[in-house]
This record gives structure tokens, C-alpha cells and sequence, in this order.
């Protein structure tokens, strides 16, 4: 499978690029051509020095890396939303587009969840994009750090939103190729406001009650 990752250069993007073991092709999209390249080869580097699998990954800039890709990963600030599919829309022909967008402000120290008139960000995304393209919302209570950190154990649950069903069966099938992870089928794609909620709480909790990175697990 192909996978672009459009925010590749953030820490989410980082650790799901490292935790798909060499599994797929990925593909690092930047604005910026070099500094895709550049963040790209450093995750080889990271891969190299903890695999004796070929890893296949590469920076390219965000609208060559949608042409190439059939999943894309969309892990950029809701502020950046629009303009980031503007400027891919050329390339957009029937990929699967995995949101991990949150649309959220600081506030008092605190993040706050700002839920979009659309209802999510995920909603927001699926009337940006074709009607070819389908949209699932997923990733958003993951611990970055930890994700990033391949000598840590990964042991969380996986929420997926999606009412096209095909993609949310892709993107289910994906992240159950991250060890330590399951995935869980989360409702429509409306349902995504759920998820991404939890987001800013997950952070906000953690903050209060000194906490480390937490992710989700239902038991």
C-alpha cells in the first residue's frame, strides 16, 4: 500500500510512518520539496537503525505525494485544513483520505475542542474533497510520543469513523499492521466529533493529574 502523510513532519505523522514496520510504501508530503526529503530520509535513518527489513520511504511535496498514494493521511492543524485541499484538489482522483484533524484552541492554559458548523473536522474534509474520495476519522487519541518511541510498547485502542464502508474497511485493515493497536469500527462518519473531542480532554487530563501521554483502551 501507498501511504502519503500530509503532516508527515509532526510528531503523529512521524510515529505512524516509523510503526508501519516497513510494511508499506511511504510517502512524506511537505509545501516544501526539501523539507520533505529531508524529514523522510531521517526516518529512514531511524528505520535502518532499528530494522533489518528494506524500508521504502521518501519526501516529496503534498500534491505529488496524493498522486502517488492510495491511503492519505491528513494530520495538519483545522486552520490549515482548506488550504492544504486546495492545493491538492488536482491530484485527488479515488484515494482514501484518513483525518486526524482537531479542531481546537488554547484556552486558560487549556485546550479547548472547537466543534465547526460542519460538526467535525472530519465532516468539514469529506465536503472539501470529490465525491470519489472517501473519508474516515481516525488516530486522534493516540500518545505521539510513544507512537514516535519504538522501543515503547503500544497497547491502545483505535476509534474509526467512516460511512464508506470499503475505505473504512481499508483503513481498519491498516492499522491493525501497527502492532499493539486495534482498531474499532467507531460509527459514520458524523460520529467522528466523538474522537476528536476526546483530543484536547485526553491532553487536558493529563496536565491536571500529571499524567504521561494517554491513549485509549476499552476494556
Amino acid at each position: 500500500m501507498k501511504i502519503a502523510i500530509l503532516g508527515g513532519t509532526g510528531n503523529i505523522g512521524k510515529g505512524l510512518a516509523l510503526r508501519w514496520e516497513c510494511k508499506h510504501e511511504i510517502i512524506i508530503g511537505s509545501r516544501e520539496q526539501s523539507k520533505a526529503e529531508q524529514i523522510a530520509d531521517s526516518y529512514a535513518q531511524i528505520l535502518r537503525e532499528n530494522t533489518t527489513k528494506t524500508c521504502n520511504i521518501r519526501g516529496v511535496k503534498n500534491d505529488k505525494a496524493v498522486a502517488m498514494a492510495d491511503i492519505v493521511i491528513v494530520a495538519v492543524p483545522y486552520q490549515a485544513l482548506k488550504s492544504l485541499v486546495d492545493s491538492i484538489q488536482p491530484s485527488l482522483t479515488n484515494q482514501v483520505i484518513i483525518s486526524l484533524v482537531v479542531p481546537m484552541e488554547k484556552q486558560n492554559s487549556y485546550l479547548k475542542y472547537v466543534q465547526p458548523d460542519d460538526g467535525s473536522a472530519a465532516v468539514k474534509l469529506k465536503k472539501l474533497v470529490p465525491d470519489t474520495i472517501g473519508v474516515v476519522a481516525a488516530f486522534h487519541n493516540l500518545s505521539a510520543k510513544k507512537l514516535c518511541n519504538l522501543e515503547s510498547h503500544l497497547d491502545y485502542d483505535v476509534a474509526v469513523c467512516g460511512s464508506d464502508k470499503e475505505a473504512k474497511k481499508k483503513v481498519i485493515k491498516l492499522i491493525e499492521d501497527i502492532n499493539g493497536i486495534r482498531a474499532l469500527d467507531g460509527g459514520e462518519l458524523e460520529d467522528a466529533v466523538v474522537i476528536e473531542s476526546l483530543t484536547p480532554f485526553l491532553i487536558n487530563l493529563a496536565r491536571r493529574n500529571n499524567l504521561q501521554e494517554l491513549g485509549v483502551k476499552f476494556v
